[in-house]
């Protein structure tokens, strides 16, 4: 379509400049005002028009006066001759004798021939003394598009037809012409006497797109204004030809898709092959290594099990290790009621010789005590020592802070400490392990009494309790140096020790800090703002449903 347009439009340019040239030849001025009734000068001007022509191959060349009438024309000596003939109802002229560029298509009122008509008005001293006219014949152009099997047509601004391929088509009209429109077409002549029938045309759906059905035939219609006219070129494509070049894609596809599919086919066999022999190599090599998994795993357990042998023993040891660091303590808090055992054994013998009932009695009550309070020391630290049984189960962490003490309670007589317990609630049960949860209080006592050796004030180790919505926190702190940053950092490496090595192994706190992760707890340490250590301990509350 955007080829037609520059056809056509290239067709009129190439014309465009013959009415200025014309104008500006002085015996066409000449004859516009010295020698308007002269026939011989006239004569002389048509014959330069034919000349003219003759070069420029337009259809005619023609000038006219002012008032319309034709004074010389390049057909002056054929039947069809403009000389003569007034055209002041043409619209070009009308244009041009208004000093405009007059263009205009109709069809020749004398030859009966249809072109384009395109006007310059003649000058003489800035006054229009006349119209100079070119007329070109679009019909050859119109056999192209007919030769060419194209099926084109131009409309003008009224819709009708003034252009086509098809002879049958002409001057026929898209829509009914408004009887105002139709009187004014009829007075300049532009279209002869034709009636400006409407074309059978109309619109219907087919699949995919809106097709235009002209006389019965359907095409797919293209429409585009051309540029500096009011006119309209449509472009129709017959749907009979797009279906047979569908018939032959939807062949070709078919055939393709058949061929894609075998070859599909071929490399799915092949590509099947090759995922077979692949899946039976990944089978055997997944079951070499699953095989070595399974090694892996079993030998994994028994390291593990070894690991948590080995972790209880160094538990158990830890816990032989406290007893013994403890045991002058432990041995001079027995040695006392020992003592007053004997002597009141010596007593009793002298009570029963001189049968003195009272005392006798007295002295053996004492000595029961005594016993008792031995028995206590010794049950105490024997369920100390014993191994756990690694089952958690609801505890009372009051009762482990409380028992952890009392075993340490000769420690404290002979370092002179003061332990003092803070506990916010008479029960608080963690999910834990009893004697576990007593061993890490035992080594953190003794951590802060190995820190407060040194101190020269008052020794306290303060223990505070506190329930947190689902979380328990212990916090024990005491009175002592306090705990360096290099230190922090290293706190619970194993064997990683600030005392002597004859003191102490560096496993309390290791010991202490695997305990309280197999419980969920965490352990946090730190120093007071008035001096002295301070570990913080976490537990999940265990609350009974």
């Amino acid at each position: 379509m955007s080829l037609y347009d520059a056809t056509l439009l290239g067709e009129l340019d190439k014309y465009r400049y013959l009415p200025f040239v014309l104008s500006g030849n002085e015996d066409v001025k000449e004859l516009l005002t010295s020698f308007r009734r002269d026939p011989f000068f006239a004569n002389k001007v048509s014959k330069y028009l034919a000349e003219m022509n003759n070069k420029a191959e337009a259809n005619v060349l023609y000038i006219m006066d002012k008032k319309g009438s034709t004074l010389a024309s390049s057909n002056w000596q054929d039947k069809t001759s403009f000389v003569g003939h007034n055209y002041s109802f043409r619209p070009y002229f009308q244009d041009a004798i208004e000093g405009r560029e007059g263009r205009f298509f109709a069809i020749g009122t004398i030859s009966g021939i249809p072109g384009f008509f395109m006007s310059h008005p003649v000058y003489e001293d800035s006054s229009i003394i006349g119209v100079a006219v070119v007329k070109v014949n679009l019909t050859p152009l119109q056999q192209q598009w007919n030769d060419g099997g194209e099926n084109v047509f131009i409309t003008d601004e009224n819709s009708v037809i003034f252009l086509a391929s098809k002879k049958d088509w002409l001057y026929k009209s898209l829509r009914r012409i408004p009887l105002e429109q139709l009187q004014k077409l009829q007075q300049i002549k532009q279209y002869g006497t034709s009636n400006f029938d409407i074309l059978d045309i109309n619109h219907v759906s087919v699949p995919g797109d809106l097709a235009t059905e002209i006389e019965g035939r359907r095409y797919l219609e293209t429409t585009q204004e051309i540029a500096n006219t009011n006119w309209k070129i449509h472009y129709l494509v017959s749907i009979n030809s797009i279906t047979e070049n569908q018939r032959t894609i939807v062949a070709i596809g078919i055939g393709v898709v058949v061929i894609l599919l075998v070859l599909a086919l071929f490399i799915r066999e092949r590509r099947q092959k090759v995922i077979s022999t692949r899946r039976a190599l990944e089978a055997e090599k997944m079951e070499d290594m699953n095989r070595q998994l399974e090694i892996e795993i079993e030998e994994r357990r028994r390291t593990e099990k070894e690991l948590r042998a080995a972790q209880d023993g160094l538990v158990q040891a830890g816990k032989l290790a406290a007893l013994g660091q403890m045991s002058a303590a432990i041995a001079y808090e027995i040695n006392q009621p020992i003592a007053a055992i004997q002597n009141d054994v010596s007593n009793c013998v002298s009570y029963l010789k001189n049968q003195n009932d009272q005392q006798l009695n007295n002295s053996l009550n004492e000595i029961s005590s005594l016993t008792e309070k031995m028995g206590m020391i010794t049950a105490q630290l024997k369920n100390f020592a014993r191994k756990s049984s690694m089952k958690t189960r609801p505890v009372d962490i009051v009762k482990a802070i409380n028992r952890a003490g009392y075993l340490m309670q000769p420690v404290f007589n002979t370092q002179a400490v003061r332990l003092e317990i803070n506990i916010a609630s008479k029960t608080i049960l963690v999910s834990g392990d009893e004697i576990r949860l007593e061993q890490v209080f035992v080594n953190l006592y003794r951590n802060a009494i190995d820190a407060m050796k040194t101190t020269q004030g008052e020794k306290v180790i303060t223990i505070n309790t506190s329930v947190t919505g689902q979380q328990v926190n212990v916090t024990v702190s005491d009175t002592g140096t306090g705990l360096e940053e290099h230190v922090v950092k290293k706190l619970y490496d194993p064997f990683f020790t600030t005392k002597l090595n004859s003191e102490s192994l560096g496993l309390g706190l290791s010991i202490t800090y695997g305990i309280i992760k197999d419980l969920k707890g965490e352990i946090q340490a730190s120093n007071n703002p008035d001096g002295g250590a301070c570990f913080v301990l976490s537990f999940p509350h265990y609350i009974e449903k």
